[in-house]
């Protein structure tokens, strides 16, 4: 039988609605997996497009440029949604553009 990873409710604020992320996929990959029109560039944290600020929860970043995002953003609540994934339930807003 295959292990299946756990996966915690991701809320959106910007579009109101709560997903299923896994513990091994990124909160950028279950919004798109999930059709939400979520704001990013590179996808590899390197450009700051998918910047978002962390509302509630925790989550464990991947590698990424440090460009993208620094220390002081981080101790603001902010993360990269490319490079974020949760270790818990969480709520999050992303920062770039409005809600389409």
């Amino acid at each position: 039988m295959a292990h299946t990873p756990k996966s915690h409710r991701v809320t959106i604020v910007n579009t109101k609605q709560v997903i299923a992320c896994a513990t091994n996929q990124t909160i950028l990959q279950a919004a798109i997996a999930a059709g939400i029109d979520y704001p990013f560039a590179c996808a590899t944290g390197n450009c700051g497009t998918c910047t978002s600020r962390l509302e509630a929860g925790k989550v464990s970043l991947l590698p990424r440029g440090d460009a993208a995002l620094s220390p002081q953003q981080m101790k603001a609540g902010q993360t990269l949604a490319c490079r974020a994934r949760p270790r818990s339930d969480l709520t999050i807003t992303w920062l770039s553009r409005a809600p389409g």
